[in-house]
């Protein structure tokens, strides 16, 4: 299975055994990674605003793949994302670690 990670240059990763990593600077840059092909892709989306959130969704959505959005902090209930909505699953509060878990469960 081909797993792309996408994540922020600034935000530090752990070991990600079998993945291929695209780091991007901002929401442009997101979005022409979806642009490769992949079987599922997790997104780490820190650091995009609400207009980033737009455009990298309608990325995803364009893609036609699965991706699994990974957010560094919790989730507090309430606030609605475009991008959380395009995705195919989320992951709230665990850090860049959580990268590394979804990785492991898809491998398996």
């Amino acid at each position: 299975m081909d797993v792309l990670v996408l994540a922020p240059l600034v935000v530090a990763l752990p070991d990600l055994p079998g993945a291929r990593v695209v780091r991007y600077v901002d929401a442009e840059a997101a979005c022409v990674g979806l642009d490769a092909v992949f079987d599922v892709a997790l997104l780490l989306s820190d650091g995009l605003d609400a207009e980033g959130e737009a455009a990298v969704a309608a990325a995803v959505r364009a893609s036609g793949r699965p991706v699994v959005e990974v957010q560094s902090v919790r989730w507090e209930g309430e606030r609605h994302s475009p991008l959380t909505a395009a995705c195919r699953g989320v992951v709230a509060g665990f850090g860049a670690h959580a990268l590394a878990a979804v990785l492991r469960s898809l491998q398996e």
